[in-house]
């Protein structure tokens, strides 16, 4: 018997993991005397993992929609990444950087990030792969660390800002190439008359949504979703890329 949607659902793995991170950063912060506004981004980035693995959303998601299941992995792939890495003070960054070593700067080069973080994107969601997880709490748990991991990545040549930076230009063309990259699994989502997911088209159903309902739903909520953030973004850098021309125009 499936339980109530109102009811909550824990992942300890993640309550664990944003504890432990949270006692690292307000140490660090601390000792740099972080801004104020960093220290909320990265606590609003550590509430968003938290809290759409371990609240009523997890439930739905597990036993009744992929809707909501889709909303969990923009929060956790799309929206907390950003606000984790525009949390950390520039130390903290690189102090990140150094003790990833190698393998951190060649995952973080945008022409390595980029099609991890596109594989990764449909590998995920592939319906063998998502079937399988959902019937193993222990895969769903991987499947989720590894959202969050790619976000992670994809983010980092975006917002850290290090040494070698790839400029507002080159940063427009890579969230451009990302956006359209990642737009076909949301659209065949949206379009498909057939349920891709056996799980989902035997689970119980709520609010009178057919499994190809909450697939199409799940489909357009993941295209606004990605054009809102990448649109965003980009949006930010071509205003950046403004006093940059600027400056090199007076240099000149």
């Amino acid at each position: 018997m499936s339980p109530a949607p109102s009811s909550f659902s824990f992942e300890p793995l993640y309550l664990v993991l944003a504890g432990a991170a949270a006692i690292v950063y307000f140490r660090a912060a601390r000792r740099e005397r972080a801004p104020a506004w960093r220290v909320v981004l990265f606590c609003g980035g550590l509430l968003l993992v938290a809290g759409a693995l371990n609240s009523p959303l997890e439930t739905i998601a597990v036993n009744y929609l992929l809707l909501f299941h889709l909303l969990q992995n923009v929060m956790i792939a799309d929206w907390a990444p950003p606000l984790l890495i525009i949390g950390l003070t520039p130390t903290m960054r690189a102090a990140i950087a150094r003790r990833g070593g190698r393998t951190f700067a060649v995952l973080t080069r945008p022409k390595v990030a980029l099609p991890v973080w596109l594989v990764g994107w449909y590998g995920i969601h592939l319906a063998l792969l998502y079937d399988f997880a959902l019937r193993h709490a222990w895969t769903l748990n991987i499947e989720h660390l590894l959202l969050i991991a790619i976000g992670f990545l994809f983010w980092w040549p975006v917002l850290a800002d290090e040494p070698g930076d790839i400029g507002a230009p080159l940063k427009i063309g890579y969230l451009g190439t990302a956006f359209v990259g990642s737009v076909f699994l949301g659209l065949g989502l949206t379009f498909a008359s057939t349920p891709f997911y056996d799980f989902y088209e035997e689970a119980p159903r709520l609010w009178g949504l057919s499994a190809e309902k909450d697939q199409n739903f799940g489909g357009i909520l993941m295209n606004v979703e990605q054009a809102f953030v990448f649109l965003a973004a980009i949006l930010y850098f071509v205003v950046k890329l403004i006093p940059e021309e600027e400056r090199t125009r007076a240099g000149a």
